[in-house]
């Protein structure tokens, strides 16, 4: 009896080392929070606070946008081709846009948007033709394969953003969302008024 005793020690000392960190582990901090104990540290006499929500946006998008590119590949997009097309889709029949306004209504950063077009025209996504609203402008429309796999690619990125949204609850969610969208249209109006600014000065 003593022997089988003896035998379960073992077994129950792992057990209870593999339960241990249930019970004590440390809080969970993230990369930015590491940031700001270093600026509390170095600079106390500054509040950092603002940067640990700005710095976690930041991260955030750099580290969503590297994810998308390697769910996006498999179909020969990357996240700028993808941005093309699926906002031509969504601008709905005849999905054409010129090429200002494909720049503004997609999610792309400023850049060379003729390039991006070219590249995108080339694997037959897009074509381009003359806008009869100006002599001189193309209208970008989306081809049949493009809006084929335009309904493929925004359907795996839609569950693909889904499931890293898995720690939160719809509640949360939906919070998020609202703060979010309360941070978004500050920044925006901001931008809008800069050049009335400028004017008058």
């Amino acid at each position: 009896m003593s022997r089988h005793l003896g035998s379960q020690r073992p077994a129950r000392k792992q057990a209870a080392k593999a339960a241990a960190p249930r019970t004590a582990t440390k809080a969970a901090t993230d990369s930015i929070e590491h940031l700001l104990a270093e600026w509390l540290r170095e600079r106390p006499d500054l509040d950092p606070s603002p940067f640990g929500i700005y710095g976690r946006i930041w991260r955030l998008s750099t580290t969503l946008i590297g994810d998308a590119e390697q769910w996006l590949k498999p179909l020969g997009l990357t996240f700028e081709s993808f941005s093309l097309i699926v906002t031509l889709r969504r601008s709905g029949s005849p999905y054409e846009l010129n090429p200002t306004a494909l720049y503004r209504e997609s999610l792309l950063t400023s850049g060379a948007i003729t390039n991006r077009i070219d590249r995108v025209e080339s694997a037959g996504l897009v074509t381009r033709l003359p806008d009869p609203n100006d002599r001189r402008g193309t209208i970008v429309r989306l081809t049949a394969k493009g809006r084929t796999l335009a309904d493929r690619s925004i359907k795996l990125h839609f569950e693909a953003l889904a499931a890293t949204l898995g720690t939160l609850s719809t509640t949360e969610r939906k919070q998020l969302a609202k703060l979010l969208s309360k941070l978004l249209l500050s920044a925006e109006d901001r931008r809008a008024q800069k050049p009335a600014s400028r004017k008058r000065s």
